[in-house]
């Protein structure tokens, strides 16, 4: 690894990415050229952070597209899945481009800035590794996911080349904007720092780069960040000094977008072994245009959703949330046009109009692949990965897992058709329990009557609006059908029964969601009077608690709750 003059760590043949063989072994590391010309005999890349697990494949995506230059479409994707990557060109790249994945090079650092130096002004641009980590110690990091950033924490001082490469392309992909005071104020997060990112999974990792190896045409122009003529101090000076902000050219550039300065300066420990501890940090090159991409330059990765506010009509990305699990929103990921949006008018005018929602790339070209591959029967796997944060503070990432039926290959109409039935299901009982729980807090707090409210409604309110709070019944109820779904998707191969069953199992999980909130209410016979009064107000009738919740059941489940 080290040279008589300066260290080197190249990273097409240097051991750093952790992965997972196929025959299930131990974790193990690989060089770049390792993982992609031998990719069928790992499992998938498996580092403890889901966020530089997904960083990397964002990298060995770049460097396949830009290698092999294609694929053209998903037909030459899926005569790769089934066979491999046109080898002579994966190493005929590779020698072409080899000095410039070099971590240390003098001129190029793998996707860094030269000329960074610690000494630069000072030492005004010196920062320690932890920059680099969502989790580890970066100062966009909340201390409750952030351990080693708490008071007495502990922290690894100094990192191996093979470990800060890891952090290098982790915090290029993930890195919140804020305050930064080198080269500007404030530094733009990278493009999708915050965004939730759709992958599919196949049998290995091979089956997966080709899964989410999205069609390439039209992409002449696009440069990764080693093709790009190197970066210099006085060049991401001038971005910022005079406002201006550069567009990516492509994919590969998108995935490799050099969202931060930086450079890793490597150090000699008392075994003469090659560590890093301190960086050069500062702003990296803005990035014009919103950061997800427009038109055919969109993110794979990347869901845009349309929003509820009709005088906006822009698409917003998806991002996941704290309060819920993404399955409630799957729908934004299905492969036709979902929650459309009416921009103004009503049916039938000539103002109305729709806006569909735009889902990933990946998900919609997986199907593609498989079914040329002739793969139709098959599973698809999917992950979704984000980080969670609030305030310009990360607090949380996430990654959830998801397995698609075959039917979402072969017949992907029924499949959007029955997946949003469920929610819709979901959705609708769970606004009726919260319903029905607001008219029980309601009765209890004025203990049957109107006067109690009527004395000071704007306090009745806010006191109501706290024992609805502190009812646990409606999270229960969301948490519970979690489970339930999975095994809803898992069967859809036959989708009425599957949907009998989910049905079936909102219907279980309402009436548990709603005895856990009578018996947070108090439990006893008035509040079991209180579920089920009826009551007249300014002459109208209105139902009780319980016939809310009960009419929007047999909506859904007419013959079992005729029985029930």
């Amino acid at each position: 690894m080290n040279s008589p003059t300066r260290p080197t760590f190249n990273l097409l043949h240097q051991p750093w990415i952790p992965v997972r063989p196929a025959d299930g072994g131990p974790v193990r590391e690989v060089g770049l050229r390792e993982l992609l010309l031998r990719a069928s005999e790992f499992g998938r890349i498996d580092d403890p952070s889901p966020l530089v697990t997904v960083a990397l494949l964002r990298l060995s995506l770049a460097l396949l597209h830009r290698a092999l230059r294609g694929p053209k479409n998903a037909e030459q994707a899926a005569e790769w899945f089934q066979g491999d990557f046109p080898a002579e060109k994966l190493e005929e790249y590779f020698r072409e481009w080899e000095d410039s994945f070099d971590l240390f090079h003098p001129e190029k650092p793998f996707w860094q800035l030269r000329g960074l130096t610690l000494e630069l002004e000072g030492g005004k641009y010196r920062s320690h590794w932890t920059r680099l980590g969502t989790e580890v110690g970066s100062a966009n990091t909340l201390p409750l996911f952030n351990v080693a950033g708490r008071p007495g924490g502990e922290r690894v001082d100094s990192l191996t080349p093979a470990e800060a490469a890891r952090r290098l392309v982790e915090g290029q992909t993930f890195l919140l904007g804020g305050l930064i005071q080198r080269f500007t104020t404030a530094a733009k997060a990278a493009p999708v720092a915050t965004f939730a990112l759709t992958a599919a999974q196949g049998q290995n990792l091979h089956k997966t780069l080709c899964l989410s190896l999205v069609g390439y045409a039209g992409q002449d122009d696009d440069q990764a960040v080693w093709e790009r003529e190197p970066l210099t101090v006085e060049a991401v000076r001038l971005y910022h000094d005079d406002g201006r902000a550069d567009v990516p050219r492509g994919r590969a550039d998108r995935y490799t977008w050099p969202s931060r300065s930086v450079l890793l300066v490597p150090e000699e420990d008392e075994n003469s072994a090659v560590r890093v501890t301190s960086i050069g940090f500062a702003a990296g090159i803005p990035l014009d245009g919103p950061p997800e991409g427009a038109g055919s330059n969109i993110d794979p990765m990347v869901t845009l959703r349309p929003p509820s506010n009709p005088k906006k009509p822009e698409l917003f990305p998806l991002k996941l949330r704290r309060e819920q699990l993404l399955w409630r929103d799957l729908s934004a990921l299905l492969p036709d046009p979902q929650n459309d949006l009416r921009v103004a008018g009503k049916p039938g005018q000539e103002d109305f109009q729709r806006i569909s929602g735009h889902p990933p790339g990946t998900l919609t070209h997986a199907r593609e692949v498989l079914d040329y591959a002739g793969m139709g029967e098959q599973h698809l796997g999917v992950t979704v990965t984000g980080l969670l944060s609030k305030e310009g503070k990360a607090f949380a990432y996430r990654q959830e897992s998801y397995a698609l039926p075959s039917v979402f290959v072969s017949d992907a109409e029924t499949f959007v058709t029955y997946v949003n039935r469920a929610l819709d299901d979901a959705k609708g009982i769970g606004e009726a329990l919260q319903k029905a729980t607001a008219r029980l807090a309601t009765e209890v707090i004025s203990r049957g009557g109107e006067s109690a409210l009527l004395k000071n409604p704007q306090e009745a309110k806010k006191t109501v609006d706290r024992l609805v709070q502190t009812l646990p019944g409606l999270g229960a109820f969301w948490a519970a059908l979690e489970t339930p779904f999975r095994v809803f998707l898992a069967e859809l191969d036959a989708p009425q029964d599957a949907r009998n069953r989910w049905q079936a199992a909102v219907s279980r999980e309402a009436r548990r969601a709603w005895e856990i909130n009578l018996q947070g209410a108090g439990g006893d016979g008035q509040v079991l009077g209180f579920a089920y009064r009826p009551r007249r107000s300014d002459g109208k009738y209105q139902p009780s608690p319980q016939a809310i919740l009960d009419r929007a059941l047999k909506v859904i489940n007419p013959a079992q709750e005729a029985n029930t």
